[in-house]
C-alpha cells in the first residue's frame, strides 16, 4: 500500500464501520481463546494499529509491518511494541506467540503458502493462526488495485493455502456478510454496465447515523458468528487454524 492509502486507513480506522466491524469479528472468531491467561498475540501486517489497540487490554500484543508510515500511525495510536520487517525476516523467536493474526495480508503476496508457513514456527504449542482475506475474484476492482491486492479468494483456495502451509483448519467461514450486496453492485454489476468509480478505495465517510447503523449490523453479525460458528457468503473469508502435529 502506498502512503496515501495508509494515511486514509488511519483516518478511518477508529470510527468507520468497516474497521469497527473488523474488530468485532476478530473478537468473535477468537472467542474464548482471548480469555487464556498470559496470552501473547502477534499481528503480522498490523497496518496502522487499530486491531492491536483493541486487543492490548486482553493480551500482550506485538505488531509487525513492512511500512514505516503505517507504524508511525500505530505509535500515535499508543501501540508501542512494533517492528518494521518483511515477511521472510520476522524478528521473533520460535514458539513465542499464542495467536498470530494475518488480517487482509495474504492477498498482497505472490507466494501466500510461504507466508503462512513462515509464521508457523512462531506459535507456541496449542497456538493458532487467524487469517482473513477478501472473497470472490469476480469482485476484484479498483479498490483492490488501490490496496495492491494480487487476488481475492475462494474458501477452497484459502483451505489449500493453509493446509499446504502446515495447518489444520479449525474454523472456516465467510464474514462481512452485510457488505457483500453493495460491494457486488458497485464492484461487479455496475462495471459490467460500463459505470465505473473514480478510482481509489471504496472507503468513504458516511452520515453518523448511517455509520452507527452499519456498526450495529456488525454487532449482530459477530453475535451470529459466536452462536452459529459459520456465516453465509460475505465479502471476506476468515479461518482459524492450528499447526498440524
Amino acid at each position: 500500500m502506498d502512503d496515501a492509502a495508509i494515511d486514509e486507513m488511519s483516518a478511518f480506522e477508529d470510527h468507520h464501520w468497516w474497521f469497527v466491524g473488523k474488530r468485532l469479528l476478530v473478537s468473535a472468531l477468537l472467542g474464548d481463546r482471548l480469555d487464556r491467561p498470559g496470552l501473547r498475540i502477534l499481528d503480522v501486517g498490523c497496518g496502522t494499529g487499530g486491531v492491536l489497540a483493541h486487543l492490548r487490554a486482553r493480551a500482550a500484543t506485538v505488531g509487525v509491518d513492512r511500512s514505516v508510515q503505517a507504524l508511525r500511525h500505530s505509535s500515535r495510536r499508543g501501540v508501542a511494541a512494533v517492528a518494521c520487517a518483511d515477511m521472510d525476516r520476522l524478528p521473533f523467536a520460535r514458539a513465542r506467540f499464542d495467536l498470530v493474526l494475518m488480517l487482509d495480508v495474504l492477498e498482497h503476496f505472490e507466494d501466500d503458502e510461504a507466508v503462512v508457513a513462515g509464521v508457523r514456527p512462531l506459535l507456541r504449542p496449542g497456538g493458532a493462526l487467524l487469517v482473513s482475506v477478501p472473497a470472490f475474484q469476480a469482485l476484484f476492482s479498483e479498490h483492490d488495485a488501490a490496496l495492491q491486492h494480487m487476488r481475492r479468494y475462494s474458501t477452497a483456495r484459502l483451505r489449500r493455502v493453509l493446509e499446504a502451509g502446515g495447518y489444520t483448519i479449525r474454523r472456516l467461514t465467510y464474514t462481512n456478510v452485510v457488505a457483500l450486496p453493495p460491494a457486488a453492485l458497485v464492484r461487479g454489476l455496475l462495471p459490467r454496465l460500463g459505470i465505473r468509480g473514480g478510482g481509489g478505495t471504496d472507503f468513504r465517510e458516511h452520515a453518523p447515523w448511517v455509520n452507527r447503523l452499519l456498526i450495529n449490523t456488525y454487532r449482530l453479525e459477530a453475535a451470529a458468528l459466536r452462536r452459529l460458528g459459520r456465516l453465509p457468503p460475505g465479502l471476506s473469508i476468515a479461518a482459524v487454524a492450528e499447526p498440524t502435529a
